[in-house]
C-alpha cells in the first residue's frame, strides 16, 4: 500500500497544490462545547502551514462569518492567535456554509 501512494504522490503537479486553512477561528475554540483534541489540532495545522511556507506552497485563510457569533470584526471572528498568515497569503472571508460558495477563493487561487 505504501508504495502505490508514494507513487502517486510523485505524480502530483506541484504547481497545483495549495493549503487550505479553513475557520481557525477564536470563537470556535471559546465555545462551551470544546474542539476536540484542540492543542493537537492546533499543532498539526500550525505544523502543516510551516511545512507550506518551507516548500514555497501557497497557504490560503477561509475566514467565516455570520450575524451571530462570529460577526466580522468581533474577537471570536479573528484567526486564532496562533496562525499568523504572511502578509503575502490570502485570507478569503466567508458568509456561507461552504468556502467555495461565492468567496473568490477560486479566483484568490488561481
Amino acid at each position: 500500500m505504501k508504495e502505490s501512494i508514494s507513487k502517486r504522490s510523485k505524480k502530483v503537479n506541484q504547481s497545483n497544490i495549495a493549503l487550505l486553512v479553513i475557520d481557525v477561528q477564536q470563537g470556535f475554540f471559546g465555545k462551551s462545547t470544546p474542539i476536540y483534541k484542540a492543542e493537537e489540532l492546533l499543532q498539526n495545522i500550525t505544523s502543516l502551514v510551516d511545512r507550506a511556507h518551507r516548500g514555497g506552497v501557497p497557504v490560503f485563510y477561509v475566514q467565516h462569518s455570520d450575524l451571530r457569533t462570529l460577526v466580522k470584526g468581533s474577537p471570536a471572528w479573528q484567526l486564532h492567535r496562533r496562525l499568523q498568515p504572511l502578509a503575502t497569503e490570502g485570507i478569503v472571508h466567508n458568509l456561507h456554509g461552504n468556502a467555495d460558495q461565492k468567496t473568490g477563493l477560486e479566483e484568490a487561487m488561481k
